[in-house]
């Protein structure tokens, strides 16, 4: 703890690796370092930057608290920073959930024979692998914009069903998003794809890195 701010330690054994602060949308505070560095160098780095995560906690705290989703007709989900309402159509002669995004509107066939129960039960997972296959287009193709324009490689794009980041780049040069991502604004999106793809090519986060980001997106810090 440093200046009253709690935070988790992660090490690596890894030896390309640079120390970084992650804030995660649960306001965990994660420090990211090499397994050699000092207590006494975590806690200078945490001081240092106090004020930013501080300020990102606030706002991560003022953000409205997602209501908890039950899959009826009617109910409206994110997809790029805006709200579409679910139409929820029962079907005959179907025996899973079929779901697509049509008119400005999630359409969803379900089983008739099914129960209220399990209909959302199955919208659920079927709006889930939605997000999880759209994701996975249009994050590609997002990614292989900003490849070409700063002329890197990948390995390959993983869209996570479970994670407490938004992104991250391994050393094989994976990109990693999370499968929620494209709920938010396409700015924001466009952020993240850029941070990572700025990964492929300077694994820190020190000066030369955010001027690459700046110069993809002058607005980064905003987003």
């Amino acid at each position: 703890m440093s200046n009253q701010i709690t935070y988790q330690i992660k090490r690596s054994n890894r030896r390309r690796f640079s120390t970084s602060i992650s804030i995660t949308p649960e306001r965990e505070v994660v420090i990211n370092v090499p397994s050699w560095v000092s207590l006494s160098a975590i806690e200078k780095m945490v001081r240092e930057k106090s004020d930013w995560i501080k300020k990102t906690l606030d706002r991560i705290s003022a953000r409205p608290h997602p209501s908890v989703k039950h899959y009826l007709d009617g109910e409206k989900h994110l997809y790029f920073g805006e709200e579409y309402p679910l139409a929820v159509i029962p079907a005959v002669g179907i025996a899973t959930p079929r779901l697509q995004f049509l008119y400005s509107r999630f359409e969803a066939k379900v089983p008739a024979h099914h129960s209220p129960r399990k209909q959302q039960q199955g919208l659920k997972e079927a709006m889930l692998r939605w997000y999880l296959n759209s994701g996975q287009r249009i994050i590609t193709e997002k990614v292989n914009f900003f490849t070409k324009l700063l002329n890197v490689s990948y390995n390959r794009i993983v869209l996570k069903r479970v994670s407490s980041i938004w992104g991250s780049c391994s050393r094989k040069n994976n990109l990693n998003f999370n499968r929620k991502l494209i709920m938010a604004p396409h700015k924001v999106v466009d952020y993240v794809v850029i941070n990572e793809v700025c990964h492929l090519i300077h694994r820190h986060q020190r000066k030369r890195f955010w001027n690459l980001v700046k110069s993809l997106d002058p607005d980064y810090t905003a987003h």
